[in-house]
C-alpha cells in the first residue's frame, strides 16, 4: 500500500497528485503496453529521447526484442512479469485496444505493487469497463490519466509521458513557463501551447484528459494539484460538450470546498453537436440534459463575471479570467488576464498567429492587397518534403469503393443538373465538341489559340483501322442496334500497339518534367536541360519525316502562343526523326493540352499516361458511328490529305453523321446537343457500365464497350423514339423550314389533335386491362413532377438559350404545346414536363428534315442519327468516368454485395 494520505476535495476518492510539478518528472520511469503497435512505435522513440530516456521496456504480446530510438534501444518483452523481472518502473501507458485495456489494468496493478499512475492513450473503451478500472486503480491508490488521451508532459522537467504531445519535436513546443493546460483535446493540448509562445507564455504541466465518456483526471483534480503547483500562475482550458465535470469544479470553489484563486482562459467549443443524437468525434462530446456547449459557456461566464472575450477589446477581463470563442485568442486573452492581475509574461513573444502558408494559390482571382498571402518556406523536414510532391504531376488519388461513388460527375441536388468536374452541362453548350473532349479528361478546357493544333491531332487519330470498319458495318448489316455495333468495333481495338506507345512516351514526358519541377509550361529556362535530357532517352530511325509531324512542328512553330513543349519538340526533332514521330508529337501535344490541371494536381497521373488512349477511341468512335464511311466525302478527303486536317472536330463529327457540311446555325445547335447528352450523373446506367467494366480491370477500350453495352433503345435511344413519333405527328402536316415557327395556330391544331389521340388510345388500353401501354417518348420526368406546370431545368435552359442567339425550332414549340394540350385534354393530371431527351430529338430533326424530305435520307438512318447523337456526346462523358474510375476506384469494386441481393420466386 501507498503511503499517499492527500484527500481529494470531494472527500470521497484518493488522488495521488497534491501537485502538478509531481505528475511527470525526470525520475518518472515508464513501461509502455502494446509498445510496438502503429502508434506506440512512432511515439515512444520521441518521448524516450525528449524525456532523458525515462521508458524502461515495453511489452508486446507474443514478440520480444528492441524498439530504436535516438538515446538507446528500449527493450521490449512479450510478458509483464518478465519486465518485472529485469525492471522497476512507476508509470504504466497504455495502448492496447479498447477491449483489452481492462485487462492490461488489471495486469499492471498485480504485478508492480509500486505502481504511481496509468495513463491509458487507447479510445473508445467501454464505459463499464473505465468504472471497472477506475474502482481498481482506486483501491490500489494509483492515480488515472485518460483514456483517449495524449498524456502528460512537463515543460520544466522537459518530461513526456504517453502520447505525442508537442509531435514530433516537442522541445520546441513545451517552453518552460507559467500557464499549465488542460484539454479535451489532444491535439489542441500542443496547438495552444504553440500560440501562447506568441505573446510570450510558456507552459509548465500540459495534461491531455481525453474526452471519453468518463475523464479519468477531471477538471477537479486538475486544479487541485494547479493551485499547489508553485510554478503554474495561470491556467488554460480547452473544453468540450457532455459531461458536468467543469460545473463540479466551479461549484466546489465557489463553496470553498476547492480552494483556487488562480486565473483561467478557457475554450468552450461545439455549440454544432447540441442538436446530435449520437457521438460525432470523442466518445464523451455528446450533450446530454444541461451539458452542452452553450450551457458550459454560461457556467464560466458566470464564474468569471464578464462576457465572452472581445480581441478587439482586449481589456475587458476579470482577474479571474476569461472565455474566448477560438483557441486563436488564447494568447492575448492571457496576456489580458495577466496584465489584470499584475503579472509578466514568461519570455519575448516568438512567432506570430498570422497566416503562414506553404501553398498559395488565387486561383487567378484579383484579390484586395489585404487578402493576399505570400508564400513561405516550409522549415524542414517539410520543405524537402513539399519539393518531393511538387516534382510529381498530377494526383495519387487515394483508393477507396467507387461502386456509387464519382469525382467526375453528379446531379446537384437543387438544381436537378448534371454536372461534369464541378460544372453543370447546360454552361459546356458554349464549348465546342473538342473542347469539351479534353475539358471532360482534366477539368479544363484547352486555350481557343491552339485549338486547331488540337483538330489536326483529333483528325488524324479518328481514322480507325480498315478491320474496326468492317466490324461495325457487318454489325449494322445483321441488325445490330448502333451501341452494338460501336461496341463491336471498339472491342477489336484492344490495347492497340499505338496506345501502348504513346503511352511510353507519355511516361516519358511527364518523368522528365516532373523531375525539373516544371509548373509553367511558357518558363523557357529550362528547355534546353529538358531537350537534352528527352533527346538522350528518345530512339532516332533513319526514315523520312511524314508530312504530318512536318505539320505540327511547323503549326507549332507558328504558333502565337509557344510553350516549352513547342520549342523541345522543334529542338529533338531537329536532331533527326523521332522513332513513332507522330504518335510522339500527338503525345507531346496532348501533355500540353492538359498540363495546367496535371501541374495543379487537379486530374490524376494515371489519365495523363493514358490520355491518347483515350482520344484515339473518342475520336474513332465519329467515324464507327458513321453510316457507310467509305461513301462519304470528308472520310475520303481525310484519308487521302497525309498533313491530317485544321477543321474543327466538331464539324467533322456532324459531317460523319450527316454526311452534309453544315451551317454555322446548325454548328451551334449540334455543339449544343453534344454537350447536353456528355453525362447525367454517375448513377445512369451507361456510367455503372464502364465503371463495372474498370472494376474488372479491363482496357480503356474495353470500359467504353462496357458502357455501349449498358445503353440501349430505352437509354440513349429515346431520341430515337421521340424521331419516330415526331415523323408520324408531322406525316399530314408537311414543315418546309423547321426554323419558321410562324404558324403558331397550327402547331397548337396538331398538339390538341395529338392530345385527343393519345387520351382515346389511353382509355381504351386501360379498358382492355393493358396498363404497359405505349408513351409519349421524351415529356414527363422522375424527378421534375407533381407540379401543376412541371419544368426541366436543363431544357429550360436550353431553350432560353438558342433562342437568345436566334435559333428557333418548330418540333419544339410543338412538344411545349403538346403536354398543355395533354392535360387540357385529361390526358394528363399535371402539365408535363418537356424532357432534356425531347432536345436532342426535335434538334436531330431538325438538322436531318431537308435532307429526309429531298430524299437524300431514310427514315430509318434519321432514327439512327438520333441515338448516334446521344451516343457521340455520352462517349465523352463516360471517358471522364472511365479516367476517375481507374484513378480512384478498387478491384471488383462494383460487385453487389450479398446482402443487396434478392431470390424471387
Amino acid at each position: 500500500m501507498k503511503n499517499k494520505t492527500d484527500i481529494h476535495p470531494l472527500d470521497c476518492c484518493y488522488v495521488g497528485v497534491r501537485s502538478l510539478e509531481e505528475i511527470v518528472t525526470r525520475e518518472t520511469r515508464v513501461c509502455i503496453m502494446n509498445i510496438l503497435g502503429n502508434e506506440s512505435r512512432k511515439v515512444s522513440p520521441v518521448s524516450h529521447a525528449y524525456s532523458g530516456g525515462n521508458i524502461v521496456a515495453g511489452v508486446q504480446y507474443g514478440r520480444s526484442g528492441l524498439l530504436k530510438s535516438p538515446v538507446g534501444d528500449i527493450p521490449v518483452y512479450s510478458r509483464l512479469a518478465d519486465v518485472m523481472e529485469k525492471h522497476s518502473f512507476d508509470t504504466g501507458v497504455i495502448y492496447l485496444p479498447p477491449e483489452a485495456v481492462y485487462n492490461g489494468v488489471t495486469e499492471l496493478c498485480h504485478y508492480n505493487k509500486e505502481l504511481k499512475k496509468i495513463i491509458i492513450i487507447t479510445e473508445k473503451v467501454s464505459v463499464k469497463d473505465q468504472r471497472l478500472i477506475r474502482a481498481i486503480c482506486q483501491a490500489n491508490r494509483i492515480d488515472l490519466f485518460g483514456a483517449n488521451c495524449l498524456g502528460v508532459a512537463d515543460s520544466w522537467h522537459h518530461v513526456r509521458v504517453g502520447g505525442a504531445l508537442g509531435g514530433d519535436s516537442p522541445e520546441e513546443t513545451l517552453v518552460k513557463g507559467s500557464v499549465a493546460i488542460h484539454s479535451n483535446s489532444g491535439n489542441f493540448s500542443t496547438t495552444m501551447a504553440e500560440y501562447l509562445k506568441t505573446r510570450g507564455f510558456g507552459t509548465t504541466t500540459i495534461i491531455s484528459s481525453g474526452k471519453d465518456v468518463i475523464i479519468q483526471f477531471a477538471l477537479t483534480e486538475f486544479l487541485f494539484a494547479a493551485q499547489n503547483d508553485p510554478r503554474t500562475k495561470a491556467v488554460a482550458l480547452y473544453v468540450e460538450p457532455g459531461g458536468y465535470y467543469e460545473k463540479q469544479a466551479l461549484d466546489l470553489i465557489a463553496s470553498g470546498a476547492l480552494s483556487f484563486n488562480k486565473p483561467i482562459v478557457v475554450c468552450v467549443t461545439g455549440r454544432w453537436k447540441s442538436n446530435l443524437s449520437r457521438a460525432c468525434g470523442h466518445a464523451g462530446a455528446l450533450a446530454g440534459s444541461g451539458d452542452d456547449a452553450m450551457t458550459k459557456e454560461g457556467w464560466f461566464d458566470s464564474y468569471f463575471g464578464c462576457e465572452v472575450f472581445d480581441p478587439d477589446h482586449p481589456q475587458k477581463v476579470s482577474a479571474r479570467g476569461v472565455r474566448v470563442a477560438s483557441i486563436q485568442h488564447i494568447p492575448l486573452a492571457m496576456e489580458a488576464v495577466f496584465a489584470k492581475n499584475n503579472m509578466s509574461a514568461d519570455f519575448e513573444p516568438s512567432g506570430s498567429l498570422g497566416l503562414k502558408p506553404w501553398f498559395v494559390n488565387n486561383f487567378h482571382l484579383h484579390l484586395p492587397v489585404h487578402l493576399k498571402q505570400e508564400k513561405q518556406t516550409a522549415p524542414e523536414p517539410y520543405r524537402g518534403q513539399i519539393e518531393q510532391v511538387n516534382r510529381q504531376l498530377g494526383a495519387m488519388p487515394m483508393r477507396r469503393n467507387m461502386r456509387n461513388a464519382s469525382s467526375a460527375s453528379r446531379i446537384d441536388p437543387e438544381t436537378r443538373v448534371a454536372e461534369l468536374h464541378g460544372r453543370p452541362i447546360v454552361e459546356l453548350i458554349d464549348f465546342s465538341y473538342e473542347e469539351n473532349i479534353i475539358f471532360a479528361l482534366c477539368g479544363r478546357h484547352p486555350e481557343v489559340s491552339q485549338l486547331s493544333l488540337l483538330n489536326r491531332c483529333l483528325n488524324h487519330l479518328s481514322l480507325p483501322p480498315d478491320f474496326a470498319l468492317e466490324v461495325s458495318e457487318r454489325a449494322r448489316a445483321n441488325g445490330a442496334t448502333p451501341n452494338q455495333a460501336l461496341a463491336g468495333a471498339l472491342a477489336v481495338l484492344g490495347d492497340n500497339p499505338a496506345m501502348k506507345t504513346a503511352r511510353n512516351h507519355a511516361v516519358l514526358l511527364l518523368d522528365t518534367l516532373g523531375a525539373a519541377a516544371v509548373r509553367d509550361l511558357y518558363d523557357m529556362r529550362r528547355a534546353e536541360a529538358l531537350t537534352e535530357t528527352l533527346a538522350g532517352k528518345l530512339t532516332f530511325c533513319a526514315e523520312a519525316r511524314g508530312p504530318f509531324a512536318q505539320a505540327l512542328l511547323e503549326e507549332m512553330a507558328a504558333s502565337p502562343r509557344r510553350s516549352v513543349l513547342f520549342q523541345i519538340a522543334a529542338a529533338i526533332c531537329a536532331r533527326g526523326v523521332v522513332e513513332e514521330e507522330a504518335l510522339f508529337l500527338i503525345t507531346l501535344l496532348a501533355i500540353h493540352f492538359i498540363y495546367p490541371a496535371l501541374a495543379l494536381k487537379q486530374m490524376a497521373r494515371q489519365t495523363a499516361e493514358d490520355v491518347v488512349a483515350y482520344l484515339m477511341v473518342i475520336a474513332q468512335t465519329v467515324w464507327l458511328t458513321a453510316a457507310r464511311p467509305g461513301e462519304n466525302t470528308l472520310f475520303r478527303q481525310l484519308r487521302k490529305e497525309e498533313a491530317g486536317m485544321t477543321r474543327s472536330f466538331t464539324e467533322v463529327a456532324y459531317q460523319a453523321l450527316f454526311n452534309l457540311a453544315p451551317t454555322p446555325e446548325q454548328l451551334r445547335e449540334f455543339q449544343a446537343l453534344l454537350a447536353l447528352t456528355l453525362t447525367n450523373g454517375p448513377g445512369t446506367i451507361s456510367a455503372k457500365g464502364a465503371k463495372e467494366s474498370v472494376s474488372a480491370r479491363n482496357h480503356i477500350s474495353t470500359a467504353f464497350m462496357g458502357y455501349l453495352s449498358n445503353t440501349g433503345l430505352s437509354h440513349g435511344g429515346s431520341g430515337y423514339e421521340a424521331i419516330q413519333f415526331l415523323l408520324e405527328a408531322f406525316k399530314e402536316n408537311p414543315v418546309n423550314d423547321p426554323a419558321d415557327v410562324s404558324d403558331a395556330g397550327g402547331i397548337q391544331k396538331l398538339a390538341k389533335e395529338q392530345a385527343a389521340a393519345y387520351k382515346r388510345y389511353k382509355d381504351e388500353a386501360k379498358l382492355r386491362g393493358v396498363m404497359n401501354y405505349r408513351r409519349i417518348p421524351c415529356i414527363n420526368h422522375p424527378v421534375f413532377k407533381g407540379k401543376r406546370v412541371n419544368i426541366d431545368p436543363r431544357e429550360e435552359y436550353i431553350r432560353r438559350h438558342l433562342r437568345a442567339a436566334g435559333v428557333e425550332n418548330v418540333f419544339w414549340d410543338f412538344y411545349h404545346e403538346l403536354v398543355k394540350a395533354l392535360y387540357e385534354a385529361g390526358a394528363s393530371n399535371n402539365v408535363y414536363c418537356v424532357n432534356i431527351d425531347a432536345v436532342i430529338a426535335v434538334i436531330s430533326l431538325k438538322l436531318m428534315w431537308r435532307p429526309w424530305r429531298e430524299g437524300r435520307m431514310k427514315e430509318q438512318d434519321m432514327q439512327d442519327i438520333g441515338f448516334l447523337v446521344f451516343l457521340l456526346g455520352r462517349t465523352v462523358g463516360v471517358a471522364a468516368e472511365i479516367a476517375d474510375h481507374r484513378s480512384r476506384g478498387q478491384d471488383m469494386d462494383c460487385r453487389t454485395p450479398v446482402s443487396e441481393t434478392r431470390f424471387i420466386v
